[in-house]
């Protein structure tokens, strides 16, 4: 069952016990694509409060209309680990446990490496302070305004993401191509897309520029049927792998 992440934000978390807040964002493997983590918004118990669960305690990912159950109290899910716990990158780059002893190699890139830290003075690590980082942890909210970039230049920017609620896999870019009036929006399989960087939010794909420009036409709001799933892949010479479409 597809589903984009624009309708998803707009989606309740409903516990054994009742609704606790709403779906805010997805954490993402920018390696194989899966949902990590879904990051809850339980605003209405403890305000502003971020919390991360398993897709795996999801036991319904469609219930009625913009909500999902999962099989945890509505105290558990308020309890459960802040996003602070395991943030995305572009979290961890916002945290001001910039000055931890040897943080550039615990992220893991060399992006990660400024000049600020490069004059840093040493601190002592406090243990019960340290985050999980890691590189390939990414938000999907985050993503959506990064641009794409092919083998041979600018495509265009991500729009949004379609998602699997079955899988828990991300299926596709919604990608708003580059080019003055001819500008539209096409799909991107996630199988096409390579590194991704925070510092110029910008995910490249292992695609020509002129594959994406010319893909064949989306509609914004709609979701692709079966036909134009095979066209899709087909186009970028993928496999294609069909996925229900859920209408709201």
């Amino acid at each position: 069952m597809l589903i984009q992440t624009e309708e998803l934000w707009r989606f309740r978390v409903r516990a054994v016990d009742g609704d606790i807040g709403r779906i805010h964002d997805l954490q993402v493997d920018d390696q194989r694509w899966t949902i990590r983590e879904i990051v809850v918004d339980v605003g209405h118990w403890l305000t502003g409060h971020l919390v991360l669960i398993r897709p795996t305690v999801v036991v319904n990912p469609i219930h009625g209309h913009r909500a999902i159950e999962v099989a945890l109290t509505a105290e558990q899910i308020a309890d459960a680990p802040s996003i602070e716990t395991h943030p995305a990158v572009a979290r961890q780059h916002s945290v001001e446990a910039y000055q931890y002893l040897g943080l550039p190699l615990v992220l893991g890139g060399l992006e990660s490496w400024t000049p600020a830290l490069a004059g840093a003075d040493v601190f002592e690590i406090d243990s019960s302070r340290l985050h999980r980082f890691d590189p390939h942890l990414r938000s999907l909210r985050e993503l959506s305004h990064y641009g794409i970039e092919a083998h041979d230049g600018e495509a265009g920017h991500v729009e949004d993401w379609l998602v699997d609620v079955q899988t828990w896999r991300t299926r596709y870019a919604v990608v708003k191509t580059i080019g003055g009036r001819a500008r539209r929006h096409v799909l991107v399989p996630v199988d096409g897309l390579g590194p991704i960087s925070w510092s110029a939010r910008v995910v490249h794909a292992d695609l020509p520029r002129d594959a994406i420009l010319r893909a064949p036409d989306y509609e914004p709001g709609s979701l692709p049927d079966p036909d134009y799933e095979v066209r899709l892949h087909g186009w970028y010479g993928q496999p294609s792998h069909h996925g229900d479409a859920v209408r709201l």
